[in-house]
């Protein structure tokens, strides 16, 4: 299962979280996670980095089947979160979460 996601899908026009279903919300809290995680490791980069822990256990599978795998992910040349999961298929990339409330990278001035 390949999860392909803009970060604004989930947010108004101000940047805040738009109110979501139950299932909605679930994924938003999986992937704000590993943007919250990426996102504090990378601090400002333009290169590519190596896959890391985001210290989440993988949810994608739903609640019938469990999977037992943790989520590993890097911030891309390109500036896309790449993710995926150590044990099961689940992967997937996030784009537009820079200058998010869930973007923890130091700003730099220029």
């Amino acid at each position: 299962m390949t999860l392909k996601v803009d970060l604004r899908q989930f947010l108004d026009e101000k940047g805040n979280l738009l109110l979501l279903t139950e299932q909605a919300s679930t994924v938003f809290k999986f992937l704000s996670e590993i943007v919250l995680s990426v996102s504090q490791e990378s601090g400002v980069h333009s290169i590519e980095q190596p896959f890391n822990s985001v210290n989440l256990r993988c949810s994608t599978r739903g609640f019938a089947l469990s999977c037992l795998g943790d989520i590993e992910a890097r911030t891309s040349s390109s500036g896309t979160i790449e993710w995926h999961c150590d044990t099961c298929e689940a992967a997937g990339t996030i784009l537009n979460w820079q200058g998010s409330l869930w973007d923890m990278q130091k700003s730099t001035l220029h």
